[in-house]
Order: structure tokens, then C-alpha cells, then sequence
């Protein structure tokens, strides 16, 4: 056990945590699993610096097989046929966590990632975090065969609890309401002491902030506090109408200015830029950018997307979500919770939204305490949240 620095208590993580080495697992299928991961990394590095986090891509260990379908028929599924992936989802919420079909597929799945063991070792791993459901499901079943000694941590990064996150062998996990710390503990698998609400963990810098209005200056956007700005967010590859969205806005009144993300979908920023030439100052187009918590600050109201870290960082900032046909699934749960927590509203078609910005233009009031809403259930300190608790339990 390292010797505690003159200055530190029992309670501070640096006094029990110096040089632990955390392996954070993630995979990418979509891009907030590694969003998540990355906040973890970097609140564990700011709570304390000898601390050594390493962020991987779960499936560099695993089977070329996985390496090569399980993402890419998640990103497939989701943008092509979305129905599809929800009736695999609820399909899979049938499937009692202790039944024999689940560790069938649970002994399948870890035949494809023996290296995950080989992995813990190369990296002298003193714990581990899993930011997605495949590394979850395979490390406790090999935490269940004592095949790995060290403790091992999950983030679940939607509102509600689907059995695929759900197993008995991992030590702690990190849930993001009390409702999915219940929904977690009536499953009858995970005891009440190992679940804790932190929060989806998302970026640290949502911690702190600068002002809506410098925000605004800052990216260039009109910081009169009474224009309606909006931000319009596809996820992390551009899924959705985006070009419709933008034609809806186009057709609002001159006051409505809008961030439009595009994310690593280089052809729709091109096709979105020449739709919006010379109105670069009313509507902006980016790509995929590492300035989220910024655009989010500038924004009253987010259009889109309503993943698990995309409306954990609105929240965060107290900007509400005007949901647009979410991923059956997941999305569509997240958006149950925020629309029952009143800061987001459901709209399934073109016409809805176009009705429900007017709305928001006519009675901004109505605006106002949506914002209030968020800010209630936000939680722009839950990456230290959770690396604080890691690192305590070094203790």
C-alpha cells in the first residue's frame, strides 16, 4: 500500500489511489459509450494525477468475427432500419438474466473475447470499467470463474435498466436516476450495496461554464439572451432528418439562430453547408467537434438525438430536448424519463416539430421551465462521481 502524502485523509482518493492503473473498456457503436469512458478517464486524472486510466475499444480484444460485425450491424440496424434493432431490443428483455439462454449467450460471446483476460494482465490492471454492455456481460462471467482477480465496475449510460447490462458478477454499478437504481435492484441479480447513482458520467468541463451569452460570443452566434437558439444533433454520425430538420428552421422567423452538428458525416456537412450558404451567421454547420459542452451553453433547446450521454450533457446544461422519432429501444426510453422529468417533448414528424418551435416562440414562458426542469435532474459531476468512487475503493 502506497504511503499517505503529508496534508491528505482517509477520505481523499489520493491517499489509497496513487499509481493505480484503471483499464476503461468501451466499444463503439455509436460514439457515447466512448464519450463516457473518456470523461471517466479524464475526472480520473483530475482527482488525482498518479492515477493511470487506459481507454480501449473492447472489441481490439475479442474475435475478428466481433471485431468486424458487432459495431458496424449496430450502426447498420440503427440508421437503416431502426425498427428492426427495436424489436431485437425488446425481443431481448424477455430473457431472464439467470436462465439458461442468457449464459449460453454469455459462454458464446466469451469464447470470442478470451483476450479480455489477456488484456487485464497485459495492462497490470488494478480495476476495470466497462462503459458498454459486451465487455460487462463477458467479464462477469470470467469474474464469476475467478478468472479475473480484480474488481470490476459498469456504467450504464441510458436512463432505464435493460437486462443486457444486468449480471451477478460485477463488483459496483454506476446507474444514472434512483428510478433505474430500483428498476436494477428489483431484478434480483444486483445487491442494493453495489449500485450507486452517479449519473451517466459525461465530460468534466460540463462541471463548470462561462455564461450563455459569452458562449454565444464565443461561437460566434448573435448573445442577445432573448433570441431562440437551437442546436441540432444527428448523434455522433449524423443519424436522423438532418436536412429536414434544417429546412424547418430555415422556415422560422430570422430571430431563430441554430448550431447544426453533422458529426463525422462529412457528405451531409457539405450537402447542409450549400443549403444554408450566406446565412453562415443565422445557422452554422460543424462536424463532429470536441466542443459539445460550449454549443450545449449557447443552446435553449436541443433538436434530435436523446442518447443516454447526448441528454445527460443537456441536462447538464439546462438546455431541454424536442425529441425527434428516437431509436426505437434505448432512445425511446431515455425520452419517457426526461418527457415524465418535464424537460424534453416527443415529436414524430416534421410538421410536430415545426408546431412545437412555434410554441416555444410564442410562449417562451413555457420554455423557461423546461430549462428548469433540466437543471433539476442534471448532473454535470457525475464523471467524478464515479472516479471518485473507483478510487476510494482502494481504500
Amino acid at each position: 500500500m502506497p504511503t499517505r502524502e503529508a496534508g491528505t485523509s482517509s477520505t481523499d482518493p489520493r491517499a489509497v489511489s496513487a499509481g493505480r492503473r484503471i483499464l476503461i473498456l468501451h466499444v463503439r457503436a455509436g460514439v457515447g459509450h466512448e464519450r463516457a469512458a473518456r470523461a471517466v478517464e479524464a475526472a480520473l486524472r483530475s482527482l488525482d494525477p498518479t492515477c493511470e486510466p487506459i481507454v480501449r475499444d473492447a472489441l481490439d480484444f475479442s474475435s475478428p468475427f466481433l471485431r468486424t460485425f458487432y459495431a458496424s450491424s449496430y450502426n447498420r440496424l440503427v440508421d437503416r432500419v431502426p425498427r428492426v434493432w427495436g424489436f431485437f431490443y425488446r425481443r431481448a428483455e424477455r430473457i431472464p438474466a439467470r436462465s439458461f439462454r442468457q449464459r449460453l449467450r454469455s459462454a458464446i460471446l466469451a469464447a470470442g473475447c478470451r483476450d479480455f483476460i489477456t488484456a487485464a494482465r497485459r495492462f497490470r490492471a488494478d480495476a476495470i470499467l466497462c462503459t458498454q454492455f459486451l465487455p460487462v456481460e463477458v467479464f462477469s462471467l470470467f469474474r464469476e470463474r475467478g478468472l479475473v482477480p480484480v474488481p470490476v465496475y459498469c456504467a450504464v449510460t441510458d436512463f432505464s435498466i435493460h437486462p443486457i447490462w444486468v449480471y451477478p458478477g460485477i463488483d459496483r454499478y454506476f446507474v444514472a436516476t434512483e428510478a433505474a437504481k430500483e428498476e436494477l435492484r428489483e431484478t434480483g441479480v444486483v445487491r442494493e450495496e453495489r449500485i450507486e447513482v452517479t449519473g451517466v458520467p459525461i465530460d468534466p468541463r460540463f462541471a463548470t461554464g462561462v455564461g450563455r451569452e459569452a458562449a454565444r460570443r464565443e461561437l460566434e452566434l448573435d448573445p442577445d439572451p432573448g433570441r431562440l437558439t437551437l442546436l441540432l444533433m444527428g448523434g455522433g454520425f449524423g443519424w436522423g432528418p438532418m436536412e429536414e430538420m434544417v429546412e424547418v428552421v430555415l422556415r422560422l422567423p430570422e430571430t431563430v439562430q441554430a448550431l447544426v452538428i453533422a458529426g463525422k458525416n462529412d457528405a451531409l456537412r457539405h450537402r447542409l453547408s450549400g443549403r444554408v450558404e450566406g446565412q453562415g451567421r443565422r445557422i452554422q454547420i460543424h462536424g463532429f467537434t470536441e466542443r459539445i459542452p460550449m454549443f450545449l451553453e449557447a443552446a435553449d433547446l436541443l433538436v434530435g438525438k436523446a442518447g443516454g450521454l447526448t441528454s445527460s450533457e443537456a441536462m447538464a446544461r439546462g438546455v431541454p430536448i424536442v425529441a425527434l422519432r428516437p431509436i426505437p429501444g434505448q432512445e425511446e426510453r431515455n425520452v419517457d424519463y426526461l418527457q415524465e422529468s418535464g424537460a424534453a417533448v416527443r415529436v414524430h414528424d416534421l410538421f410536430e416539430l415545426r408546431v412545437k418551435l412555434a410554441h416555444f416562440l410564442a410562449d417562451p414562458a413555457d420554455l423557461e421551465r423546461m430549462k428548469a426542469n433540466a437543471r433539476a435532474i442534471g448532473r454535470p459531476d457525475s464523471a467524478f462521481r464515479v472516479a471518485r468512487s473507483i478510487l476510494t475503493t482502494f481504500a
